[in-house]
């Protein structure tokens, strides 16, 4: 008797382990159904290495792949303490255009460093690019790089000039003219140019 309540708490264990495999197989982010899932889980696990050279990799990876689930270690990897594999993780959300990246980005706008308050001007201008971002603007990120185009360093400027361009909301017309007519550099004025003709475009 002993013996058959062990092969059938057996047979269970078998049957729930075959049925958790099948809702795995069917999940439509599972690896069926979503090519990214093992690229992904992959290098989510890279982004736990202790070789900062591999975690940089992997962050960049994890943006190409473009797998929603990377979102979550990508943020994560935003406090990394090796400055490479932050500005991989920024671009890389920048890629993934998810709204949960917002928040941990924004700071990186007042980080010392130009290259990173570039890189993070660039993903929130990525992040900017939601339909529908003319009549619901996403106004984190438009308040965001508007305080942008006034940075020190005029390749974070340009960025940030070029990112409202290409969302085309109105609301940064203003903060568009301000910067030309207080510029020295005729680059940044053809930048805002065009970026004023874009978001006129777009708004037709």
């Amino acid at each position: 008797m002993a013996r058959d309540t062990s092969n059938t708490a057996s047979d269970r264990s078998i049957q729930n382990k075959i049925r958790s495999l099948i809702q795995l197989l069917s999940h439509r982010n599972g690896p069926l159904r979503n090519w990214r899932y093992f690229p992904s889980k992959l290098l989510r696990r890279k982004l736990r290495s202790d070789s900062a050279e591999m975690r940089a990799y992997a962050a960049e990876g994890l943006g190409n792949v473009g797998d929603a689930h990377a979102v979550v270690p990508l943020i994560e990897a935003l406090s990394d303490n090796n400055i490479t594999v932050r500005r991989f993780a920024i671009s890389a959300l920048g890629r993934l255009r998810d709204s949960r990246a917002i928040d941990g980005l924004i700071p990186f706008l007042d980080d010392d460093e130009p290259d990173m308050r570039c890189a993070a001007v660039v993903a929130l201008g990525e992040l900017g690019l939601t339909e529908g971002r003319i009549a619901n603007p996403p106004m984190q990120v438009i308040e965001a790089l508007v305080s942008s185009v006034t940075d020190s360093d005029r390749s974070v400027c340009s960025a940030a000039v070029v990112a409202l361009g290409r969302i085309g909301n109105p609301q940064a017309i203003s903060a568009l003219n301000a910067l030309e007519q207080t510029t020295e550099s005729e680059w940044i004025r053809r930048y805002i140019s065009e970026a004023l003709h874009q978001i006129n475009e777009q708004n037709e």
